[in-house]
C-alpha cells in the first residue's frame, strides 16, 4: 500500500549524484575509502524490491532504515550540502499527506463520460479569430491528454528544494528543459529568490490592502504587468457567468490585485495558493502554500471550483528561482492538476509569456510558450478563446490571457 514517489526523489537523487560524482572521485583519489556511485535506476530497482524503507549513504556503506513510508534518495553525508533533517521531516509529511491515496486514484476523478457520474456540460464557442489574432493562434491546438498521469503530477513534490537555486541547468536535465532541442531560444538571467514555505513578500492581506485594490479594480486601472493585467477585466466581463457568486482558485498571486479584480465582478469566494505564507484578513479570501492545498485537496477538505486564474506564475514553475525542486515539467504538472480542481465545464483563465509563435527558456527566471509548449501546457483542456491578441514585436513577450474549459467529466456528446 505504500506510495513509490519517484516524481519527488529521483529529481533530487540525479542532482545530488550528480554533485557528488566530482566530489567523490577526488576523495577518493586522497583516501582509501573506495566510493560506489549507483545509478538512480539501480536505486528505484532496489527499492521496489523492498518497500518501507529508504535508503541513504554515506561515504562507506549503504544504510537502511525502516519507515513507514518509502521515500527514495541518496546522498552522501560527508560530500553533499543535503541536509539529512529534511529527508526525515519529508518522509513523515509524506505519510500524513498522501496516506490516502492510491495508484489511479486521481485517474477515477478524471471520468471519461461513459460512466453514471458525468455531467451535463455547456460548452462556449470557440473565439480565437478576432481582430488582431495572429495565424499562429489559429493553429494551437491542446494536446488530448497530458504525457504523463495525473497520479503522477499530483504527487509532484511541494516541498522547497534543499539547494541554492542553480545558476545553470542542470547537464542531465538539458534535453527536456529544451524539448529535445525544439526551444528556439535560450538565454540566461539567474535569480536566487527562494521563499517557498517562507513568508510571501507581501504576508498580511487585510481590508486596508483590499479597499485599496477594489478602488483600482473599479477605475480599470492598471495594478501588475501594464496593460496586459487589464485582460482579466476583458475575460470577467465576457465569461460573467462562470465567476459571479461563484468559487474561484487564484494560482501564484503575491498580493490581492488578480483577488480584488475578481471580487469587483462579483465572484463570491476566493483561495489563493501561492509559494509564500500569507496571512488574510479578507473573509472572502483564504490563502494556502501548495503543499497545504494538496493535503486538503486530496483529502477531501476542499470542493472542486466554478473557476481557476493563474497570472504570470507557472512559467516559473521547477526552474527553482522561488526555492521550488528543479523540475523539467513543474508547469505542465501543475496545470494537469488543475484538471481535477475546476469543476466539470468550468473554466480556467490562464497568463503566460507568449511571443510571436517561439518557445524559449529564460534560466532561471522563465519560460516563454510558443507552438511547441503551449499545446502541452493545455493537455486535456479544450481551448475556447485568447484575449488580448496580437503577437508582440519579434524577440519579445506579451501575456495574453487565454481561456481554456474543463471537458473532464462531462457527458460525452456535450
Amino acid at each position: 500500500q505504500n506510495l513509490v514517489l519517484i516524481g519527488q526523489a529521483e529529481l533530487k537523487l540525479r542532482i545530488i549524484l550528480e554533485q557528488a560524482t566530482k566530489q567523490a572521485s577526488r576523495l577518493q583519489s586522497r583516501s582509501k575509502i573506495r566510493l560506489t556511485m549507483p545509478s538512480s535506476t539501480t536505486l528505484l530497482r532496489k527499492a521496489v524490491r523492498r518497500p518501507g524503507r529508504y535508503y541513504y549513504f554515506s561515504t562507506s556503506r549503504i544504510i537502511v532504515c525502516g519507515v513507514s513510508v518509502m521515500i527514495l534518495t541518496s546522498m552522501y553525508l560527508s560530500l553533499s550540502n543535503y541536509n539529512p533533517g529534511i529527508l526525515l521531516e519529508s518522509a513523515a509529511t509524506i505519510k500524513h499527506d498522501f496516506g490516502t491515496l492510491r495508484e489511479g486514484f486521481i485517474e477515477t476523478w478524471l471520468h471519461n463520460g461513459n460512466n453514471n457520474s458525468a455531467v451535463a456540460c455547456t460548452f462556449e464557442p470557440v473565439d480565437v479569430t478576432g481582430d488582431g489574432a495572429d495565424e499562429w493562434f489559429r493553429t494551437i491546438k491542446p494536446d488530448l491528454t497530458p504525457n504523463f498521469s495525473l497520479t503522477s503530477a499530483w504527487l509532484k513534490t511541494e516541498a522547497s528544494s534543499a539547494m541554492r537555486a542553480l545558476d545553470e541547468i542542470p547537464q542531465m536535465y538539458e534535453s527536456e528543459f529544451n524539448m529535445g532541442g525544439k526551444i528556439d531560444h535560450l538565454e540566461k538571467s539567474y535569480y536566487d529568490q527562494a521563499y517557498l514555505g517562507k513568508e510571501a513578500s507581501l504576508s498580511l492581506w487585510d481590508m486596508n490592502v483590499l479597499a485599496e485594490m477594489l478602488e483600482k479594480a473599479s477605475k480599470r486601472q492598471p495594478m501588475k504587468y501594464e496593460n496586459d493585467g487589464l485582460k482579466i477585466h476583458d475575460g470577467a466581463d465576457k465569461y460573467k457567468s462562470y465567476i459571479e457568486g461563484r468559487r474561484g482558485i487564484v494560482i501564484g498571486s503575491e498580493d490581492p490585485w488578480v483577488e480584488a479584480i475578481l471580487l469587483h465582478h462579483g465572484a463570491a469566494k476566493l483561495l489563493t495558493v501561492e509559494f509564500g505564507k500569507i496571512v488574510s484578513e479578507i473573509p472572502q479570501i483564504e490563502t494556502m502554500v501548495p503543499k497545504e492545498f494538496t493535503e486538503k485537496f486530496l483529502n477531501n477538505k476542499i470542493q472542486q471550483f466554478d473557476f481557476g486564474v493563474t497570472f504570470s506564475s507557472l512559467e516559473h514553475d521547477g526552474l527553482g528561482r522561488y526555492g521550488d525542486v528543479i523540475n523539467p515539467i513543474g508547469d505542465l504538472q501543475s496545470m494537469a492538476k488543475l484538471l481535477s480542481v475546476i469543476k466539470p465545464g468550468g473554466l480556467m483563465f490562464v497568463a503566460v509569456p507568449t511571443g510571436d509563435g517561439y518557445d524559449g527558456l529564460v534560466w532561471n527566471a522563465h519560460r516563454i510558450y510558443g507552438k511547441q509548449r503551449l499545446p502541452k501546457l493545455f493537455a486535456g483542456w479544450k481551448l475556447i478563446d485568447v484575449i488580448g491578441q496580437g503577437s508582440p514585436p519579434k524577440g519579445k513577450f506579451k501575456q495574453h490571457l487565454w481561456v481554456l474549459q474543463n471537458p473532464n467529466g462531462c457527458k460525452v456528446g456535450n
